[in-house]
């Protein structure tokens, strides 16, 4: 069975490439929650749709590199 993670890094990367530095400046233009945006950024939770559809418009994600992002393969059960 796979298993999916947000990779943090990548999505890091597309903060800053759109200028958004902190959480707080993501979760204002996103409507997001600053917590939630926290437990996704540190890994302890996987962002819900809702959450996915809100960002990426917001960081000028394509469809394949919000993919890229939201579903990044495990290596662990390769």
């Amino acid at each position: 069975m796979d298993r999916y993670f947000c990779d943090t890094v990548e999505l890091r990367k597309a903060m800053a490439e759109v200028g958004l530095v902190k959480i707080k400046d993501l979760s204002e233009k996103s409507g997001v929650n600053r917590n939630t945006l926290g437990k996704i950024l540190n890994n302890e939770e996987l962002p819900s749709a809702a959450v996915m559809y809100k960002l990426a418009p917001v960081l000028k994600l394509t469809p394949t590199r919000a993919g890229e992002i939201f579903f990044a393969s495990s290596l662990r059960n390769a």
